[in-house]
């Protein structure tokens, strides 16, 4: 409830080059300092004298300033418009005050008198005056009624206007002004249009859309000006921008309620979406491929080839020149670098490490080696010129180990698609990220709930995508039921683990289905690639099915057909 005496320049603008009009930091009389534009606090000190201000003074011990109206040569506002509003100058020991006079039921009640450099002083009731220029509209409502943030502003714009319209002024500029709004609220609602003439800055601006949360639905409107105020534009010899700011004022709207002219608009500037096909050619005649801006999820139970498909996905992307951001979350960036170099060179470089070091020990204990189905022919020339094979693409892996804020996942996100200007984000998977922020992490309301933190990094991901062009494949696991997904049962969208918008956010749901337990080799390592959703043709099914080959460590697409009881029957000899 305390009031604004004066304004100076706010320190927090001031570093980043801003508030060159040095008036953005609010100055109250229980001495504490806001700034409207960055939201800059400092606290009162409880010590308001000591700010070359004094107290406001109480109305019965109220001495009325005396002046004389005349024009402001300074700001070209004529006499008869100052003698209208009662705004008077008084000069005392060759010092000028200016006195804006505040009414109520035809008396004057306060005072505001302004300073050089900006200071001001209020005498009276200056806990919640009237509007500077209220007294002046008895008849209450009308046509129109103009806000404007300061007087100089008020007395501007109704000069301009001949003095015939209803304008007022903010009693303590944009930083009180939510506060004057709704102490008058009564006052601007008795008229059809409340038009807000609001300074330019970001103090003023966001002043503007605030008040109109407050106004009546559908009757207030906020004008645009192309100097910093009303009196700047009269000064810079346009004035006649403000009147027409003042009829051509667009009425307001909450940000999330458009009208459709803005939408297309908005699709005439838009740019295309980028189309990029799957590593698997029934896969993107299934979906018409993919596309930036939209998001992708991932889904099959333990062991169905999510990982193996997106590092596919991965070198399929690189090949073709696109920038990729890699978060795999439950293996190690070498790890992963060795599984991409295993499909640049076509050898499963673990498998084939692991199998040597095995054997190897084996031997030194008398026994026979074992056979895995690899063939040990990897050199260290293969390895090293896959490895420089990656290392000339634009591949970008985050180092999760001991990183498990979700403000930072999500910032280190945001860094790969905003200024590193990655093509594609692949995120394996967002359960583990949930998972592992359980009982770490509170940078986000709920953030001991797995649900709840699955709501905000998809949230965060949807606002990314549509944000920057970017797209984002996700991983989800599966919930426990009584299903047996690794021996290659249906998965539906019901079957998501943790949170509706797992379902509901992403643009296409691809489900992987394999049965590992198949005493069929061929179909143990086959799996169905299902789409569960896809919101750009409604078409959902089957869309493939992919063999994983050992020798090579790839994963190569296979003839399939749709038996009589709705199996799926593969062609082995596409293999």
């Amino acid at each position: 409830m305390s009031n604004v005496i004066s304004k100076e320049q706010c320190p927090a603008c001031a570093k980043h080059g801003r508030d060159n009009s040095q008036d953005n930091l609010a100055v109250y009389d229980d001495g504490h300092k806001y700034c409207f534009a960055c939201e800059h606090y400092e606290h009162g000190n409880n010590k308001s004298k000591e700010l070359h201000m004094v107290q406001p003074t109480p109305l019965n011990e109220l001495k009325l300033l005396s002046g004389t109206a005349k024009a402001i040569s300074s700001r070209k506002i004529g006499e008869k418009t100052a003698r209208l509003y009662g705004y008077l100058t008084h000069s005392s020991n060759s010092k000028k005050i200016e006195i804006s006079n505040y009414y109520r039921d035809g008396k004057v009640v306060a005072q505001k008198l302004r300073g050089a450099n900006k200071t001001f002083q209020w005498r009276g009731e200056a806990s919640n005056p009237t509007l500077f220029g209220q007294q002046l509209w008895k008849n209450k409502g009308g046509k129109r009624v103009i806000v404007t943030e300061g007087e100089y502003d008020c007395l501007t714009v109704s000069q301009l206007l001949d003095n015939k319209w209803a304008v007022v002024s903010l009693p303590n500029g944009a930083a009180g002004a939510v506060k004057s709004v709704r102490d008058n609220l009564e006052f601007l609602s008795s008229y059809e249009e409340v038009v807000l003439m609001f300074d330019m800055d970001d103090a003023g601006r966001d002043a503007a859309q605030k008040v109109a949360e407050i106004l009546p639905p559908g009757r207030c409107k906020i004008a645009s000006l192309p100097y910093k105020d009303a009196n700047e534009c009269m000064l810079n010899g346009d004035s006649q921008s403000v009147i027409k700011a003042m009829w051509e004022a667009p009425r307001y709207s909450p940000d999330e309620i458009l009208h459709v002219s803005t939408i297309t608009k908005e699709l005439d500037d838009d740019v295309p979406s980028e189309v990029y096909p799957f590593p698997f050619d029934s896969l993107s005649e299934f979906l018409l491929g993919q596309r930036s801006g939209e998001v992708t999820l991932w889904t099959s139970g333990t062991g169905s080839g999510k990982s193996t498909i997106l590092r596919e996905m991965i070198i399929h992307h690189l090949k073709e020149g696109r920038s990729v951001g890699a978060i795999m979350l439950e293996e190690s960036p070498k790890e992963t670098v060795d599984d991409l170099v295993s499909l640049v060179i076509n050898k499963p470089v673990r498998a084939i490490r692991a199998s040597k070091i095995m054997n190897e020990l084996r031997t030194k204990l008398g026994k026979d080696p074992i056979s895995i189905n690899v063939i040990d022919d990897l050199t260290d020339e293969e390895y090293a010129e896959g490895k420089r094979a990656l290392e000339e693409t634009s591949l970008y892996i985050y180092d999760h180990l001991g990183n498990n804020g979700l403000q930072n996942l999500c910032a280190r996100i945001e860094f790969m698609a905003v200024s590193l200007g990655v093509d594609v984000i692949i995120l394996d998977h967002i359960t583990a990220a949930a998972t592992g922020l359980l009982n770490t992490s509170n940078d986000y309301e709920g953030g001991s709930s797995e649900r709840l933190l699955i709501d905000n990094i998809m949230k965060e991901l949807r606002a990314l995508v549509s944000r920057t062009g970017v797209h984002i494949d996700v991983v989800s696991q599966l919930k426990k039921t009584q299903k047996a997904y690794e021996e290659g049962d249906r998965i539906t969208l019901q079957d998501l683990r943790g949170s509706g918008s797992l379902s509901s956010v992403p643009n296409t749901v691809i489900a992987l289905e394999r049965d590992r337990q198949n005493p069929d080799e061929v179909l143990a390592n086959t799996t169905t690639v299902r789409v569960l959703k896809n919101r750009l043709t409604g078409k959902a099914g089957v869309a493939a099915c992919l063999h994983y080959d050992h020798t090579t460590g790839r994963m190569n697409e296979i003839d399939w057909t749709l038996g009589d009881d709705g199996d799926i029957m593969v062609s082995k000899n596409t293999i």
